[in-house]
């Protein structure tokens, strides 16, 4: 065991892809004493290389590298060798090889002057990320935080919900629901067009959102252990900072349950894209003004988005308190790709987010996957074999449920399936016509 020597913080340490990569590599050493003389050992170790070396980012990725696998090295291949959960072979290579690869890659950035270093940095970081995550493979996500099925609510009308109080920059809802408001940005007040079912004149409405589309960002995410708190909060707000500066989705729920409002409520923001959406009354074309973004950090794997308990019961409260706001119906609280469409091809789930497994009982909401999509029946969409790939071979009900509905629509206007289908895509093309 070794002396942990003078502490050094490894947030001192101000470039962010060396953070990470340092705390990967110290999550490898169970020992929290040896732990932490490995931090020391390689910040002090960094710190003494000549600030030249370090100016140009390639080469000071390169040489933090080095550092790092000579302290590593230091600890297995000592004469007291500590427990390391590293494959030790490739590394060993690695290590007694160390001054040699060092000297040559410095060499050949060296004839490429500075300008190929900058160039080349990203493509060279990335390619030393990737070996050093073959080496140290990083935490996956911890399961135990993550919900494998979703208790149904009966579907009911949320009941009265008020704003408490607003302090700062948080919200806080009589229901519980709480949301950071730091990042929300104004937003293009809404104004657009709803489509009488039963083929009346278009009316324009505005101001309040008419639905609720959700999301999955299906981003980079830190993964769920204590050793990457930092690292876990950092690449949240990254991600909320990235969306407010574009505009993109109303709120975010990250993975803990806290709700950030990026767009305000009757400000437009970019999530929906080309899509269609029906109630009972009207049909609603490109939902970005229309209807109320909601995104959930996730990631994807094994073929669905993975979100969190935590995720759902504030999805749960900041629906209840959308729809009591705003008087929004169920029919209208959907998932995103139930709506996303390609114009151009005339085909649904253009974008496949929540296309499945989507926990729309567990916030109260009736099933939308048994809804055949308005993209269908009313406009004569359909789709293709990649779709039914992305999500495993499978479609939603309803998708089954439309292409009934327009063969027996066909059958009683004594025409085939396509041509209604074209009768259908002139009816999108002259709405979309008054959209614009």
């Amino acid at each position: 065991m070794r002396n942990p020597q003078t502490k050094h913080n490894p947030a001192a340490l101000p470039h962010k892809r060396l953070r990470a990569s340092l705390n990967v590599l110290s999550s490898r050493i169970h020992d929290p004493v040896n732990k932490l003389w490995f931090i020391n050992r390689t910040l002090k170790g960094f710190d003494e290389k000549s600030e030249g070396l370090k100016r140009l980012p390639i080469v000071r990725g390169i040489v933090f590298h080095y550092v790092a696998l000579e302290s590593l090295g230091e600890l297995i291949w000592s004469s007291n060798p500590v427990a390391v959960a590293l494959p030790t072979r490739p590394l060993w290579v690695l290590y007694r090889l160390r001054h040699v690869l060092l000297a040559l890659t410095i060499g050949a950035i060296s004839l490429g002057g500075y300008r190929l270093g900058v160039v080349g940095y990203d493509a060279a970081q990335t390619g030393a990320d990737w070996l050093f995550t073959r080496l140290i493979p990083t935490p996956a996500m911890a399961s135990a935080d993550v919900l494998e099925s979703y208790p149904d609510r009966e579907a009911l009308p949320p009941k009265s919900v008020w704003l408490v109080s607003s302090e700062g920059n948080e919200e806080l809802w009589s229901n519980g629901l709480r949301v950071d408001t730091s990042f929300e940005t104004v937003g293009e007040p809404r104004s657009f067009f709803a489509f009488p079912t039963d083929g009346a004149p278009p009316v324009p409405l505005g101001g309040n959102p008419i639905g609720i589309v959700y999301h999955a960002s299906q981003s980079d995410m830190a993964p769920l252990a204590r050793e990457f708190n930092r690292d876990i909060l950092t690449t949240t707000r990254e991600l909320v900072g990235w969306l407010s500066r574009r505009e993109i989705y109303n709120y975010m729920i990250d993975r803990f349950g806290l709700v950030y409002r990026i767009v305000s409520d009757k400000g437009v923001a970019v999530h929906a894209g080309v899509s269609i959406w029906a109630d009972d009354d009207y049909y609603y074309l490109n939902l970005n003004k229309s209807f109320i973004g909601v995104a959930f950090e996730s990631q994807w794997n094994a073929g669905r988005d993975i979100i969190t308990e935590a995720q759902v019961q504030a999805a749960l409260n900041l629906t209840d308190a959308l729809r009591a706001r705003y008087g929004i119906a169920d029919a209208n609280c959907v998932p995103h790709g139930l709506v996303s469409v390609n114009a151009t091809r005339r085909l649904i789930g253009y974008h496949a987010d929540w296309a499945q497994s989507f926990p729309v009982g567990a916030l109260g909401l009736e099933d939308k996957y048994l809804v055949p999509p308005a993209s269908m029946t009313a406009f004569g969409f359909g789709y293709d074999d990649d779709l039914a790939k992305r999500l495993g071979g499978a479609l939603w009900p309803g998708v089954a449920q439309a292409e009934r509905e327009v063969d027996a629509r066909a059958k009683e206007e004594a025409v085939s399936p396509e041509v209604l289908r074209a009768r259908l895509h002139r009816r999108y093309r002259e709405n979309l016509d008054l959209v614009r």
